[in-house]
C-alpha cells in the first residue's frame, strides 16, 4: 500500500525505536504521529491521547494503529480497543517482551496481530530461571492430566528446565497424541518423556507406573472443570475430582513421593457448583493427609486460563467464525484471566519455592468484565462490536457465580506475600468441620450408585451451593 498512514501508540523508547526502523526501511509508510497519555511524552510529534484516537483516525485517514509499549498491561490494551471499538482500522502490537528494549531492537517486521493474551494477560517474563533449573535438574516428574492445557504447558516448561524425565499420565488419547507431536516438533529427545494413557481411578495402573518411574514430584492437574456439565453429571465430578484425587494422593504417600502439587481452582471459594465443591473437598483431604505424612503437599489456586481447552475465548472465536455472533451469559459477569504460560510457570515456581507445604494463591490481577472481553475480541479482528458481530445474552449457567473469588474473607486475613511476585501464601488453612474420611466414603457410595441424594448431601456440607 502506498503512503500507508499509521499511528504509533506509545511515544517512549520502544515507540521511538519503531519509528526509526520504519523511516529507515519502509518508505511507503507515513508515521502521522504518536499517541500517549504520559505527560512525559507530550512532544511535537505527539498528536493526542488514547481518548483522541477516534477523531485522529477519522481526520488523518489512518490505515493502521501499532501499540509499541512492551510493558503494556492487558488493561491498557483493552482500554485502547474499547476507545476505538466503532472503527475498523487494523490494530497491531509490538511483542510484549522486555528484551526488545534491552537490545534496542524494535522492528516493524516483528509487529503482530493482537492475540487474546495481549488484552487479557500480563507480559510473560521468565523469572529465576537459573534457580529453577538448579532445583529441577535430574528430577523425574509425573503429571496427571499432563496432556491438558495447563498440564502440557507444565510439561514443556519442565523439559526446558533440564529435568531428567517427565511422565505424562492422561486419559485422552487425542490430547496425548497432540502433545507428542508438539514435543517431537521441538526435537525433544524421546527418552526424556513418557506418555501413558490411563485414568487416575485406575489405582493399580497408576501405582505400577509410579513404582517403575519413581518420580520425585507429582503435579496433579487431572480434573473435570466445566461447571455446568458437572452440575448435570455430579457423580462424574465426585469420582474424578475427589475420589481420583484421593487415590493419587494415597498412592503418592504409600510410595514415599517427596512432593505433591495439587492444582486447584478459584471455584473452591464459597463453592456454588458441584465442580467447586469436589475440588474443595480435595483440598480438605490433602490438608488432612499431610499432617501424618512425610510427603510435602502444595496446593495452588488460580482462575480462568486464556485459551485453555473449553475456555470462553476459543468459544467466542468459533462463534465469530461460524455464527456471526457471540453469546455472553450476563452483561455484568466478571472473571480473572491468566495466560497458559504464566499459569504453568507460577505453578512450577510455587513448587520450587514451597518449603512447608502451603496453599498458594496466584495473583490473577483484576476482575475483567466478560462483555468487555467479547467486544475487545471482536475489535481485535478489525470488526465492530454489535454491528458486524452481535453479542447475545443467554443467562447464567448452572452453578455459575456472577463474580469469581480467589479466597474467602476469612482467608484474606491470612494471606501473606511471598518473595515471588504474583504469588501469595495462605496461612492457617481452615480445617474441614466434618470427618473428611467418613465424608468421602459416603460421597463415593452415593456417586457410585448414582443416588439422587448426592447433590443434597453436598449442599449439607457447602450451603453456598446453588445446586438442588
Amino acid at each position: 500500500m502506498l503512503n500507508k498512514k499509521i499511528i504509533i501508540i506509545g511515544a517512549g523508547i520502544a515507540g521511538q525505536l519503531l519509528a526509526k526502523n520504519i523511516r529507515m526501511h519502509y518508505s511507503h509508510i507515513q508515521i502521522v504521529g504518536f499517541v500517549d497519555d504520559d505527560i512525559n511524552y507530550q512532544k511535537a510529534d505527539n498528536v493526542g491521547k488514547i481518548v483522541d484516537l477516534p477523531k485522529i483516525i477519522k481526520a488523518s485517514k489512518i490505515n493502521e494503529l501499532v501499540i509499541s509499549i512492551p510493558s503494556a498491561s492487558g488493561e491498557l490494551v483493552r482500554k485502547i480497543l474499547l476507545v476505538i471499538q466503532d472503527s475498523t482500522v487494523p490494530i497491531k502490537i509490538v511483542p510484549r517482551d522486555q528484551s526488545i528494549i534491552s537490545y534496542n531492537k524494535v522492528e516493524y517486521g516483528d509487529v503482530k496481530d493482537l492475540a487474546e493474551e495481549d488484552f487479557l494477560g500480563r507480559p510473560f517474563i521468565k523469572r529465576d530461571i537459573l534457580k529453577l533449573k538448579s532445583y529441577f535438574r535430574h528430577k523425574t516428574i509425573l503429571i496427571t492430566g499432563g496432556a491438558g492445557s495447563i498440564g502440557s504447558e507444565i510439561v514443556r516448561q519442565l523439559l526446558s528446565l533440564d529435568v531428567k524425565k517427565v511422565v505424562v499420565y492422561d486419559n485422552s488419547e487425542f490430547l496425548t497424541f497432540n502433545l507428542d507431536q508438539n514435543l517431537q516438533e521441538k526435537e525433544i529427545e524421546r527418552d526424556r518423556y513418557r506418555l501413558v494413557i490411563g485414568n487416575i481411578l485406575d489405582q493399580r495402573k497408576l501405582e505400577k507406573i509410579i513404582k517403575l518411574e519413581k518420580p520425585d514430584i507429582i503435579f496433579h492437574a487431572a480434573a473435570y472443570k466445566h461447571v455446568y456439565l458437572m452440575e448435570d453429571n455430579p457423580e462424574e465430578a465426585v469420582m474424578n475430582n475427589l475420589i481420583g484425587t484421593k487415590k493419587v494422593v494415597d498412592i503418592a504417600v504409600r510410595n514415599g513421593i517427596k512432593h505433591f502439587v495439587f492444582i486447584s481452582t478459584d471455584k473452591v471459594v464459597n463453592p456454588t457448583s458441584i465442580m467447586g465443591a469436589t475440588k474443595k473437598l480435595g483440598e480438605y483431604y490433602i490438608k488432612f493427609v499431610e499432617k501424618k505424612s512425610k510427603t510435602k503437599f502444595t496446593i495452588v489456586r488460580f482462575g480462568n486460563v486464556i485459551n485453555s481447552n473449553g475456555s470462553v475465548l476459543p468459544l467466542f472465536d468459533r462463534q465469530i467464525r461460524e455464527n456471526g455472533y457471540i453469546t455472553v451469559t450476563h452483561k455484568d459477569i466478571r472473571r480473572y484471566f491468566m495466560s497458559i504460560k504464566e499459569a504453568a510457570h507460577l505453578v512450577i515456581t510455587s513448587a520450587f519455592h514451597d518449603q512447608e507445604g502451603n496453599v498458594y494463591v496466584l495473583d490473577m490481577g483484576d476482575l475483567i468484565n466478560i462483555y468487555e472481553v467479547a467486544k475487545c475480541l471482536i475489535r481485535s479482528k478489525s470488526l465492530v462490536p454489535e454491528k458486524d458481530i452481535a453479542i447475545k445474552f443467554i443467562g447464567l449457567k448452572k452453578g455459575e457465580k456472577m463474580i469469581e473469588e480467589l479466597f474467602t474473607d476469612k482467608e484474606k486475613k491470612n494471606l501473606t506475600k511471598t518473595d515471588i511476585e504474583d504469588i501469595f501464601c495462605l496461612k492457617n488453612f481452615g480445617d474441614c468441620s466434618y470427618d473428611i474420611e467418613q465424608i468421602i466414603i459416603k460421597i463415593e457410595k452415593l456417586a457410585a450408585q448414582n443416588i439422587p441424594g448426592l447433590k443434597g448431601f453436598l449442599k449439607e456440607i457447602f450451603p453456598s451451593l446453588l445446586s438442588k
